[in-house]
């Protein structure tokens, strides 16, 4: 009869991917021996560029859970990620840390929701704002805002905020208003962070807050005037609905391939209650000699007016 695999054995498994899934199912049926194995693992390993065994150990504490799992998962969580030299091996580390700070989001105990709150004022990580999206806590509002300027983690940041409802409405809203933020020679991230603002806003605000954003239908920032061209047209009265209609067709014109495109979803969306706005423009730009034809350097936005026109056109021939 074949012995059992030891502890040892079963922790060198995890590094083989062949049989690393039934080596951590076989260490979590040791129960808090299997913890202390993959909490001494998990601390003793040297991160490498290939994280595997060690992702592997971190989702086995997560589900085992218990005192000694977590101080492991603190530790990880907090790792000094800068001291590692190589890129490589420190963006491999980067999601063991990731996923650890992210395992605390399913732990009562008050030392994970600390370690949450302390990770979340420094490096901006997935893990810490999925986190929050299942342990929320107010006091993570203004940094989970300001990560929505950053590409890699803003998605994560985004949903947190939006478990978040009304308690971040607040804070949404003045970063989206700082003044400062606004100011010309917007920097990138912040332009972004404001954009974002508004996406999460769209979820969030009700129609007796749409007058905090009216102002914004003419700020230097395309992505921000169209995010609250969207939710006024969605939610505002006939005359802010006009004015964000009016807002999302001078937005055709944008350089932008993207600001172009998402204008024209909106314009043919909001068709019915604005044909006679886009009427008005087919026939202004046809007046100034604007060709339809023409496509370089990009399709002209006359096409485009005359595209939104045809579908919009034909959807409500289909839904009188």
């Amino acid at each position: 009869m074949q012995r059992p695999e030891t502890t040892r054995e079963l922790l060198q498994q995890l590094a083989d991917p062949s049989r690393s899934s039934q080596a951590l199912f076989a260490l979590m049926l040791k129960g808090n021996e299997g913890i202390h194995a993959l909490a001494e693992f998990l601390l003793t390993s040297k991160p490498s560029s290939l994280p595997e065994a060690r992702l592997l150990a971190v989702e086995g504490l997560a589900t085992l859970k218990g005192p000694e799992a977590l101080t492991a998962l603190v530790c990880v969580a907090r790792e000094r990620l800068e001291e590692i030299t190589d890129p490589i091996i420190r963006l491999a580390e980067e999601t063991v840390a990731s996923r650890a700070a992210e395992a605390l989001g399913d732990f009562a105990d008050p030392r994970a929701r600390e370690a949450l709150l302390e990770l979340v004022k420094g490096k901006p990580l997935i893990g810490v704002a999925e986190a929050f999206a299942k342990a929320w806590d107010v006091r993570a509002v203004p940094y989970l805002v300001s990560w929505l300027g950053d590409d890699f983690v803003a998605e994560a940041a985004g949903r947190a905020l939006r478990h978040g409802g009304s308690s971040a409405f607040s804070t949404l809203v003045d970063s989206l208003l700082d003044e400062q933020a606004r100011r010309e020679n917007e920097p990138g991230i912040s332009q972004r962070r404001r954009a974002r603002i508004l996406e999460i806003l769209d979820d969030l605000i009700g129609s007796a807050e749409l007058y905090l954003i009216e102002d914004l239908l003419n700020d230097p920032v395309e992505m921000v005037r169209l995010n609250s061209a969207r939710i006024l047209l969605n939610k505002g009265s006939a005359a802010q609905q006009s004015c964000a209609f009016q807002t999302a067709l001078l937005l055709l014109d944008s350089t932008e391939r993207a600001v172009r495109g998402l204008s024209e979803e909106i314009l043919l969306e909001h068709f019915a209650m604005g044909h006679s706005l886009i009427e008005q423009e087919i026939q202004r730009r046809e007046d100034s000699g604007e060709l339809a034809e023409q496509f370089f350097p990009r399709e002209t936005t006359l096409r485009i007016l005359l595209r939104i026109r045809s579908k919009g056109k034909k959807i409500m021939e289909a839904h009188p």
